[in-house]
């Protein structure tokens, strides 16, 4: 039978141990900070016409240490939002792998994603389509970077 000493002793040995790793796993995280995380969004027109899509790109440049900014599709690593009165709506509707890679950039990389867009956006899990108006656009890497806005104004069908 093994006595409560040694036992406390080993508890405590692998508590160390835990606690050496956390520690060491909590100061490897500047590694993976957005500092120096640049995202770009252009549009090909300021004027979005239902049914008449506009071609929508986000650049990402990482000028400072890797990071990364989650996990989920290696295709579609960025994405975009429209503001939408006090909420934000996904705009990057696209077919996207489902590989579950991790997303990211190392130092001095960039990586560019486009889609065309018509004034679609995600509402939770249902497609809607913006009424006409005046909206601001943003890029976004994860919850790790954001671009600055863009507006964009949402006209009516392509008639018109």
């Amino acid at each position: 039978m093994v006595s409560q000493s040694r036992c406390r002793r080993a508890t405590f040995r692998y508590l160390a141990v835990a606690g050496a790793l956390i520690v060491a796993i909590s100061g490897c995280s500047d590694a993976f900070s957005s500092d120096g995380l640049a995202l770009t969004i252009t549009v090909s027109d300021s004027e979005v016409r239902l049914g008449a899509p506009v071609t929508v790109r986000v650049t990402a440049l990482n000028l400072g240490d890797s990071v990364l900014w989650g996990r989920g599709s290696s295709s579609c690593q960025l994405g975009a939002v429209a503001q939408v009165g006090a909420d934000e709506r996904r705009i990057d509707f696209r077919a996207c792998t489902e590989d579950l890679a991790p997303q990211g950039l190392g130092p001095d990389k960039s990586r560019t994603e486009s889609w065309t867009w018509n004034a679609v956006v995600f509402t939770g899990n249902v497609v809607d389509t913006l009424p006409p108006g005046v909206y601001q656009i943003r890029a976004v890497a994860g919850d790790a970077a954001r671009s600055s806005p863009r507006t964009i104004t949402v006209v009516g069908t392509p008639d018109e």
